[in-house]
């Protein structure tokens, strides 16, 4: 069979002429040279994509971590200035306890005279203008109850004077936070 082949190989050299035969070889050398240089070429290009590709990454892995650096320093930063806010809250609320608790004692006080005051109406030691014993008894108990709804506005008052200071501190603190939050990451 391989002598067959050989045969009609030699039989196939023989039918062309050699300058065909040599036309053909250096055609097909060039077609390899030509497919070789397209081939380097190719391979060329493609680590020099693959070069600038690298070099993309790693200056954008670079931004990344300064940027997650300033974001961590930024996040510091703004943690440290809650606990500052959170501190001054804290002193301005103790600083107020002392203004509650004088109110308190000012109720307090108000309570004792109006007290003190029902006692003495009720011992009969103020002189009566009035000419009816009945009328001089309704009139001590109004001014017993007038001086009761005193006492007891009084203290309502020292309590809501105490929680509206206590309310406007917190305020306060509520609108620091806010612009805590809203204050932009520092840039380069």
């Amino acid at each position: 069979m391989i002598g067959s082949t050989l045969k009609a190989l030699a039989a196939l050299f023989g039918l062309l002429p050699g300058w065909l035969w040599a036309s053909l070889v250096a055609a097909m050398a060039m077609h390899g040279c030509w497919v070789g240089h397209q081939r380097d070429s190719a391979r060329n290009d493609l680590q020099a994509l693959q070069t600038k590709v690298a070099k993309v990454d790693l200056e954008r892995a670079k931004v990344a971590l300064e940027a997650n650096s300033n974001f961590r320093k930024f996040e510091h930063l703004q943690a440290a200035t809650a606990a500052e806010i959170e501190n001054a809250n804290q002193k301005r609320k103790a600083a107020a306890q002392p203004v509650a608790a004088g109110n308190r004692a000012l109720a307090g006080s108000v309570r004792l005279d109006v007290e003190r005051l029902n006692a003495i109406a009720r011992a009969g030691f103020l002189p009566s203008s009035a000419a009816d014993a009945g009328e001089l008894a309704a009139s001590r108990r109004a001014a017993e109850v007038a001086r009761g709804l005193f006492a007891t506005c009084t203290a309502e008052y020292a309590d809501l004077a105490s929680a509206a200071q206590l309310d406007v501190i917190d305020l306060g603190t509520a609108v620091e936070f806010v612009d805590l939050v809203q204050m932009a990451a520092p840039t380069k």
